[in-house]
């Protein structure tokens, strides 16, 4: 890979060299952030596999399509290196090389249009040249066969470049191959003039133009490629050329001149023009109000800025734009008083008057103005009335006319039926629901149902119709999120449910939204995070991942699921925590400690004792529960305490003592039956290995007998400082050797071993145990004390805890 070409929001390209061929390729490869996402890998392909279905000499050669081993998408394809179409118009281009690349463009799409493919973006960017200068058509990224329908983006905004895009495209509807050769004809200008037939603010301006603006005049030293662009450009597909070898024809027939023509004449900057709600309004309204005799509008004719006189002061900047857009409405209920059709219940008759042109209104630079190509429609004698144009301020409709009402035919003005006054937050509502039912939710900028509801509560912070009009938008978020799921595109389905809270957050009524949004989101995270669980208990560690990772798709700030994609990788390694599933419950959390095994991080607690007791200990063992030793003393023996009464106050946390090593070993068999799985206690090899890795008893690092002890129990043997805890304390309070609590410390455990450390045979009689206590003193003997008693011998400073095998 040598450098690269160009990025863009789905994929970058490179320049590469294809060591095979030795030849110089263009890499297009996706953008990691869309790679986890199926929806986007399906489009990227979707373009590599149709280009290598094109076999066109204007149409870019696809050689390879693969993926990376960091799983990106990419495809090679033909390297261009002759620049693209808008350098040659820049450095000038003669009319016969103009009608050369053309012609080849024309193929090229007519090519792909017998294949049933629509490029949609016939844009200067997308033609190229290669060494033998042939231009070639290139980024078929949002191409889509002709039989589906054209497609709206998640923001409602129409897919294409919004200067070359048909007037069909820019209104979100469908499009065939004669959107294609509308593009066509954009180029067309393009390469005569050097800039696009309509330009505009923002790209809703130019849509409005594509939509609703004559086609523009040439130059009369071009005029002779007027009839070419009339009919390329023409707004109703069925007027256009019906196929590319039509246009093709129309080329031959053209006397090409070879002079290049004159460069386009720059626009002179606007100094601080008005692009907001009004202009676009006041534009509609004077598209509604001019004659038909406005049909065409010179391209060089000089439009006047709007200019702002001074800089409104901080916190009132919105009042310019609130002024104008009344100003609007007002000239917009003029011209519909002045043009709209008079009823026969309403207004007198209509009689002829002498015709007088009506003055231009000046319009803002960049504006659009709906003029009418063609004369009205005869009126009709039953009615009595001409049908008169209904402009709206979207361009979403494909039946939209803007024909104009014959001046020179209406009665004087009745200044009294003239309305002068708009509130402009009603107005603004209902452009807004407009926007709204045409999913114009946040974008295009300025012109789009959020912007104007809260432009509506900065006029009236009060108004009930604009707050829930907030609260709406964000509820169609949520609503596309829904549809996202469905579709199974989890990115789309977290990014529209934050906007959806973003919304609905800037009004108060706006909070039960925010919080459904949140708890939608936390659903499918807590779902994608007990699927990981679960699969991280069965050791799947692939699962896992996958699982982890979709949870933090939809929420990357997942603490849990961050923290456990972390050790995804350590499940069944040394320090992996688990736990088994023991019957209708959990077994104990158990920490790995070696290949083969894992030890209970806790001694066994009271609580899983009882658990065992309940379900089967109590018909085993029950009536027949050993003495219990008080602090090791054959002395202090009685049967009256056992595990539930040991001798001093303990709960459920604490370590169970009082048991037998036959209770303890029945537990452990309990435990495997419940879960499929091999538990038992540790040997002694087994138990000396993790408690060597112990430090020296303290009272911070272990229960151990110490101040507390020696006041509870009224003896001098024990440390001088003190843990808190004159007998056993809760498990797992102390810190950890390996993931395993108290190896040392809190209650002597029983081992698999006959006598202090042999191999358990039958006939033992005499069972070892290990480690230190509660009442040890913390220098004696240290961690690994050793001791064996009998089959019936159970201390209350004696418990046991258990280990697992795992499977090879």
């Amino acid at each position: 890979m040598r450098r690269e070409l160009g990025a863009g929001g789905m994929a970058s390209v490179y320049l590469a060299v294809q060591t095979s061929l030795d030849r110089e390729v263009a890499l297009k490869v996706m953008a990691p952030a869309l790679a986890v996402d199926p929806t986007f890998s399906k489009r990227f392909l979707q373009e590599a596999r149709m280009l290598a279905s094109l076999a066109h000499p204007n149409i870019v050669q696809v050689y390879d399509v693969g993926v990376t081993q960091t799983q990106l998408n990419y495809f090679s394809m033909q390297h261009l290196s002759g620049g693209d179409f808008a350098q040659r118009v820049r450095i000038g281009l003669s009319e016969k090389d103009l009608v050369r690349v053309l012609e080849g463009v024309a193929n090229a799409l007519g090519y792909a249009h017998q294949r049933g493919y629509v490029h949609r973006d016939v844009a200067p960017g997308n033609i190229l040249f290669d060494v033998n200068d042939t231009p070639v058509l290139t980024d078929f990224g949002i191409a889509r066969a002709i039989s589906q329908a054209a497609r709206i983006t998640s923001a409602g905004i129409s897919i294409g470049t919004s200067h070359y895009m048909s007037p069909e495209q820019a209104r979100g509807g469908d499009v065939d191959a004669r959107s294609d050769l509308y593009g066509l004809g954009v180029l067309t200008w393009f390469g005569l003039t050097g800039k696009p037939p309509y330009e505009g603010a923002d790209g809703f301006a130019v849509s409005y133009a594509h939509v609703f603006e004559p086609i523009p005049r040439l130059p009369p030293a071009q005029a002779h490629w007027q009839p070419i662009i009339d009919k390329a450009l023409a707004k109703d597909p069925a007027d256009r050329y019906q196929s590319a070898d039509e246009f093709v024809a129309a080329l031959s027939r053209f006397d090409a001149r070879a002079a290049a023509p004159a460069p386009a004449p720059e626009a002179e900057a606007p100094t601080r023009v008005i692009k907001r709600d009004a202009v676009a309004a006041a534009a509609a309204a004077r598209a509604t109000a001019e004659p038909a005799a406005r049909a065409h509008v010179p391209a060089t004719e000089p439009a006047p800025s709007v200019v702002d006189a001074a800089p409104a002061p901080a916190g009132k900047r919105w009042i310019p734009v609130v002024l104008a857009i009344v100003g609007a409405l007002v000239v917009a209920g003029v011209g519909y008083a002045v043009f709209a059709p008079k009823s026969s219940t309403t207004t007198a008759a209509v009689r002829p008057a002498p015709a007088k042109p009506a003055p231009e209104a000046p319009r803002p630079v960049d504006t659009p103005v709906a003029t009418a190509p063609s004369p009205p429609p005869p009126a009709d004698p039953a009615a009595g009335t001409t049908a008169a144009p209904v402009i709206s301020d979207t361009v979403a409709s494909t039946d939209v006319t803007t024909e104009a009402t014959d001046v020179a035919s209406e009665e004087p003005l009745d200044l009294s039926k003239v309305p002068t006054v708009v509130d402009p937050v009603v107005e603004l509502v209902r452009l807004a629901r407009a926007d709204l039912a045409g999913q114009r939710l946040t974008n295009p900028p300025r012109t789009n149902a959020f912007e104007r509801f809260s432009l509506a509560l900065r006029i009236d912070a009060k108004s009930k119709p604009a707050a829930q009009g907030v609260v709406d938008t964000a509820r169609a978020y949520v609503d596309l999120a829904e549809k996202a799921w469905t579709a199974g595109n989890p990115k789309e389905f977290t990014d529209f449910l934050a906007k959806a809270e973003e919304v609905a957050a800037t009004v108060p009524d706006g909070a039960a939204t925010v919080a459904a949004a949140r708890t939608r989101r936390t659903t499918e995270v807590d779902a994608f995070v007990a699927q990981a669980d679960a699969a991280a208990l069965a050791w799947d560690k692939d699962a896992a991942r996958a699982a982890y990772e979709k949870a933090l798709v939809l929420d990357a700030k997942n603490t849990r699921a961050r923290d456990a994609l972390r050790t995804v990788d350590r499940i069944g390694a040394p320090g992996f925590v688990f736990r088994d599933t023991a019957g209708d419950g959990k077994g104990p959390e158990l920490v790995v400690t070696s290949t083969r095994l894992a030890f209970a991080r806790r001694e066994t607690t009271r609580a899983e004792f009882a658990r065992w007791w309940a379900a089967a200990g109590q018909r085993q063992f029950g009536g027949k529960e050993p003495s219990c030793r008080d602090r090791e003393s054959v002395f202090r023996s009685s049967r009256k305490r056992t595990w539930q009464v040991p001798g001093f106050d303990q709960d459920d946390t604490h370590p169970v003592v009082c048991v037998s090593f036959a209770q303890a070993a029945a537990y452990a068999q309990w435990l495997s039956t419940s879960t499929g799985k091999r538990y038992r206690l540790a040997t002694a090899a087994e138990w000396d290995s993790l408690a060597k890795q112990a430090p020296a008893g303290s009272c911070t690092s272990a229960n151990l007998a110490d101040a507390a002890f020696r006041k509870a129990f009224d003896t001098r043997a024990g440390a001088e400082c003190d843990d808190g805890f004159s007998a056993t304390s809760p498990a797992g309070r102390f810190p950890a050797v390996a993931g395993v609590f108290d190896i040392d410390g809190n209650a002597r455990e029983w081992i698999a071993a006959c006598g202090k450390s042999g191999a358990l045979a039958a006939g033992c009689r005499e069972h070892g145990v290990r480690g230190r206590g509660w009442m040890s003193p913390g220098d004696r003997e240290g961690v690994t004390e050793s001791n064996a008693y009998g089959d019936d011998v159970a201390m209350n400073t004696l418990g046991f805890r258990v280990v697992r095998e795992i499977d090879p």
